[in-house]
């Protein structure tokens, strides 16, 4: 058998091979692929945020030579553009070509770091696995080529919980700070991961409170106040920030997540926005009107839909927003794995990308139900598993619980695809470990026969 060492040399042999071929494919990608208008709706605001940030040094999505400060958005992706545009003036580079080289990098970087959490938990070439579905997985190819948060968040998020890595291995005081501190940068990227860092302080305490963790629970309080102290400095001084600049009249953080509960609220809210747009000449009218004013009418509508139709309803939140979260094919874009349209891509055009394509669609369902699957191992009863899968799964139940609640998108989950490869690797890791502890007892029983 190899050993140890000879297989952790074949590993990062193979993981190099794999992220370069993940930052081949997306550079493929983006030099293949014509989008129709890359610089509209969310991505234009993205952008014009970032330069108001860098002409005006306002915050704000007002198009005038004089915006006023807002917070409708967060401030994470557009900083990330700002830094990009500024660098690139800089460079005498083009500026759109820069922001996808950055994200392609950002690309790469996740499949790396992919491997790397699943590494600090699976054995043998398990980790590889997970790394290989997300350097090609489509969904992250296709939309590290937009200029949107997606491919940012998702790279922070893997980041986070590489940190969480470090941390709970003891390297270092200060590496709780830093996985704090991705957490937080992740939170201003994407304000619902908001409350993931609480939550896995919390799972982490108790888990060193039964004992599964070495940290003795007097050290378990500084290393989570290290943890946490990055994500409660951010969102408090945001907080301040938007308290004293935005006039009350301006769009807030509150009023975005008041229209997300509204839209969510209506089983066919997709299917009638994109009718509205389609076809114009047939004035489909767009459920919702009027109750997003305020957070009392959205309630009230919402008491009253569940008691004309409870059924409908609680299948609705509780089933299909789920089940659609992480469906396959876009809805509010173009579809399929494209939020803007294209004329034409690299899964158009190149066999290999097709055949890639072909394997991550059959995959995709086995992926997610294999995922879930690994719950039960999580929680079998007796059984002593690695904190990081724990962790892990709380990050995907509470952001998919956000957005089941609020608005329940297929484009919302792409960020999410690392995690859940690595929970799928684990499952099979699990469940090839049962089938061998069952298959054990046989084997000696033939050998004493």
């Amino acid at each position: 058998m190899a050993s140890e060492e000879h297989i952790r040399k074949i590993r990062w042999l193979l993981i190099v091979l794999i992220v370069g071929a993940a930052a081949i494919l997306r550079f493929a990608y983006n030099a293949n692929t014509l989008i129709v208008d890359p610089i509209r709706a969310d991505a234009a605001y993205n952008l014009i945020y970032a330069n108001n940030l860098l002409e005006n040094s306002t915050f704000s999505k007002d198009r005038s030579d004089h915006p006023v400060p807002d917070s409708y958005w967060a401030p994470g992706y557009p900083l990330f553009l700002a830094a990009v545009i500024w660098t690139s003036k800089l460079l005498s580079v083009d500026t759109y070509h820069a922001i996808l080289f950055c994200q392609l990098l950002l690309g790469a970087g996740t499949v790396l770091l992919c491997f790397m959490v699943a590494a600090s938990f699976l054995p043998g070439l398990w980790p590889l696995l997970p790394a290989l579905l997300a350097a090609l997985s489509p969904h992250l190819v296709s939309t590290a080529s937009y200029v949107l948060t997606e491919t940012l968040f998702g790279f922070l998020l893997i980041l986070a919980f590489y940190g969480l890595v470090r941390a709970l291995r003891g390297v270092s005081h200060s590496s709780w700070f830093w996985a704090g501190t991705y957490f937080a940068l992740s939170y201003l990227v994407n304000p619902v991961s908001l409350f993931l860092a609480p939550i896995i302080a919390i799972a982490i305490f108790l888990c060193a409170r039964s004992g599964h963790l070495e940290l003795p629970v007097s050290g378990v309080y500084r290393c989570l106040a290290l943890f946490l102290a990055p994500l409660i400095l951010t969102s408090a001084l945001w907080s301040i920030r938007s308290a004293v600049s935005v006039p009350a009249e301006q769009a807030t953080a509150s009023k975005r997540l008041l229209t997300n509960l509204v839209i969510g609220m209506y089983p066919d809210y997709h299917e009638k926005w994109r009718a509205s747009i389609l076809q114009p000449e047939d004035q489909v009218v767009v459920p919702g009107s009027g109750v997003d004013k305020s957070y009392s009418i959205f309630f009230r509508a919402l008491v009253q839909r569940f008691t004309q139709n409870p059924a409908q309803m609680l299948a609705w939140y509780a089933i299909q927003k789920p089940i659609l979260l992480w469906d396959w094919d876009i809805r509010t874009g173009f579809g399929d794995i494209y939020i803007y349209r294209v004329e034409y891509s690299l899964y158009h055009t190149s066999s290999p990308a097709i055949a890639t394509y072909s394997i991550m669609v059959a995959l995709h369902p086995v992926v997610l139900i294999t995922s879930v699957i690994g719950l039960g191992f999580i929680y079998r009863r007796g059984s002593k598993n690695p904190l990081m899968p724990i962790l892990l799964y709380i990050a995907l139940l509470y952001i998919s619980l956000v957005y089941v609640l609020s608005q329940s998108e297929p484009r919302y989950s792409i960020p999410l695809r690392s995690e859940v490869y690595i929970c799928f690797t684990f499952a099979l890791w699990q469940v090839s470990r049962w089938l061998g502890l069952r298959a054990r007892p046989q084997q000696e029983k033939k050998i004493e026969n």
